[in-house]
């Protein structure tokens, strides 16, 4: 089970995904919302906005 780079929480696929997605597609240490809303100084709430975008869009991250 991963877990967050920055706090040890357990993560979702989606924010696994979400990492991969914004930092890099290679990335092997991921966070979850709550950290990378703030290392891009932005919501969770936008965060969560953009995982359901990049789903419609059909990123293949999300899945």
């Amino acid at each position: 089970m991963n877990e967050c780079a920055e706090c040890g929480r357990p993560l979702t696929k989606d924010e696994i995904a979400l990492t991969k997605k914004l930092i890099n597609r290679g990335a092997e240490k991921f966070f979850c919302l709550t950290c990378l809303a703030k290392s891009f100084s932005v919501s969770e709430e936008l965060l969560k906005e953009k995982i359901e975008q990049f789903k419609r869009m059909g990123c293949t991250l999300f899945l």
